[in-house]
C-alpha cells in the first residue's frame, strides 16, 4: 500500500464517535449539529429531472460533461461574479462535488520531482486539504486564523522559503469552520503573490450563496481573476451540494485556465469519475435556476435568527457566509462537547478537530462548530440547549 497512507489522520467525526463512545448519553433523541449536511428539502425540479430522465443512466458519460451542463456553469459564473469570456469549452469541468474535484486536482498539481513541495491551507481548514496534500506528497504548511485577527489568516508572517517552497494555497472563502470571507484586497495580493513566487490559487467556493439575504453576497476569486489571461493560477470550485440542498447528487464544477484544464481533463479521464447523463441535466437546471437559491437563503435567515436568539451573548453573530457557528466556549472545546451529548444528545464538533497546532498554537482549540441546518424547531429546542450547557459552564 501507498506510503502516505500511514501518515493521515483519522477524520473528525472518528475522533468524536471516540470520545463519546463511552458515555451514557441523555434519553432525549440525538440531534446532530456536528455535521455540514443540508436538511432543506431538495428542489422538486431536479428530482423530476433525475426520474424522467432514468433511461440515461444507462449510458457512459463523458469526463468533460455535456456541452450545456458546461454553458450553465459559465452563465452562472457570469451572472454571480460579472466574469467575461469564459469558455464552457476551455475553462469548465464537472466534478463529483468540490470534495472529490479538489482532492483529485491535488493529487493532479503537485510536481513530486521538485524538491520540499509545500501546499499552504488556512488553520483551521476542511480536513479534505491536508489528506489530499500528504497523498500527493507535498507538506502542508497551516495558516493560523486567530479569533484576536477576526479569523482573518494572517498571510504576511509566512516565512519567505515556505513562499518559494509553494506549489500550491488552497482557500476556503467562506470559511469551514469559521465564516471568514476573503476580500477582493485579500485576493488581489495572493493573486500577485501565485505570479510572483509561480504556485497554483485554489479557492474552495461551495458556501459562496449562503449569507445573510440583506447583505452584499461574498467576493469570488474570479471577480478578482481574470482566468483567460495567461498569467492566471486561479483554480475555482463550486458545488450545488450547499445552495441547492443537493449533497447527495455530488455535483460540481472547477473553472480554470485552458491549459490547467486541458491537464486536468487528460487527468480525470484515466480517475474515471464523473457525472452520469441524469445529473447532468437536473445540475444544469439547478445552476440556471435562481429562485431555489433565493428561497433557501431566506430559510437560512430564519434558522439563524433562531439560533442566535437563544443566547443571551452579544458576542455571538451571524458569519459572513456558510452555515455553521463558531462557538467560543469557556473551557476546553472537548469536555464541553462531551457535557452537551451526555445532557441533551445534542453532536456537536470540538473545533480542535478541525485545525492543527501550528507555531504552538492550534487556533481552533476552544471553539465549537454547529451546523444551523435543521428545521426552525429543532435549532430551537438544540440551541437553547447549547445555550444552557454554556451557561453551566461561565
Amino acid at each position: 500500500m501507498n506510503n502516505y497512507l500511514n501518515n493521515l489522520t483519522e477524520y473528525p467525526f472518528y475522533y468524536l464517535s471516540q470520545l463519546l463512545k463511552d458515555i451514557k448519553k441523555s434519553p432525549n433523541e440525538i440531534t446532530g449539529l456536528h455535521i455540514g449536511e443540508p436538511k432543506g428539502k431538495a428542489p422538486d425540479e431536479a428530482i423530476s429531472i433525475l426520474n424522467k430522465n432514468s433511461s440515461g443512466y444507462s449510458r457512459y458519460p463523458t469526463s468533460k460533461g455535456e456541452l450545456s451542463l458546461r454553458k450553465s456553469y459559465t452563465d452562472w459564473l457570469s451572472d454571480r461574479f460579472s466574469t467575461n469570456n469564459i469558455d464552457p469549452e476551455k475553462h469548465v469541468l464537472p466534478v463529483s462535488g468540490s470534495r472529490e474535484g479538489i482532492f483529485s486536482f491535488i493529487q493532479a498539481a503537485i510536481d513530486t520531482s521538485k524538491d520540499n513541495p509545500v501546499i499552504m491551507m488556512p488553520n483551521p481548514f476542511y480536513k479534505i486539504y491536508e489528506g489530499a496534500a500528504i497523498m500527493a506528497g507535498a507538506k502542508p504548511y497551516y495558516i493560523n486564523s486567530t479569533h484576536e485577527d477576526g479569523f482573518k489568516p494572517n498571510f504576511n508572517d509566512i516565512p519567505e522559503q515556505v513562499w518559494q517552497d509553494c506549489q500550491l494555497l488552497i482557500l476556503c472563502s467562506p470559511s469551514n469552520p469559521t465564516g471568514y470571507c476573503l476580500d477582493k484586497e485579500e485576493y488581489l495580493l495572493l493573486i500577485n503573490k501565485a505570479q510572483q513566487y509561480d504556485f497554483l490559487l485554489c479557492s474552495d467556493e461551495c458556501y459562496v450563496d449562503i449569507y445573510e439575504s440583506s447583505s452584499k453576497p461574498p467576493v469570488g476569486l474570479l471577480e478578482c481573476d481574470d482566468i483567460t489571461e495567461n498569467n492566471s493560477r486561479s483554480v475555482v470550485f463550486h458545488s450545488l451540494s450547499k445552495r441547492s440542498n443537493l449533497a447527495g447528487l455530488r455535483s460540481g464544477f472547477v473553472c480554470a485556465g485552458e491549459k490547467v484544464i486541458e491537464k486536468l481533463a487528460l487527468y480525470r479521464t484515466y480517475h474515471g469519475v464523473t457525472l452520469s447523463l441524469p445529473t447532468q441535466m437536473a445540475s444544469s437546471w439547478a445552476w440556471k435556476d435562481r429562485k431555489h437559491v433565493e428561497e433557501n437563503r431566506l430559510e437560512y435567515d430564519k434558522k439563524f435568527n433562531t439560533a442566535i436568539s437563544c443566547f443571551d451573548n452579544a458576542d455571538i453573530t451571524r458569519p459572513e457566509g456558510g452555515f455553521y457557528i463558531w462557538l467560543k466556549l469557556p473551557c476546553d472545546d472537548e469536555i464541553f462537547a462531551k457535557s452537551l451529548y451526555q445532557d441533551t444528545g445534542i453532536l456537536s464538533l470540538p473545533g480542535s478537530y478541525l485545525g492543527k497546532e501550528e507555531d504552538g498554537v492550534n487556533p481552533a482549540k476552544g471553539f465549537l462548530r454547529l451546523a444551523v441546518v435543521h428545521d426552525v424547531d429543532t435549532i430551537a429546542f438544540a440551541f437553547k440547549a447549547v445555550s444552557k450547557t454554556l451557561s453551566n459552564f461561565s
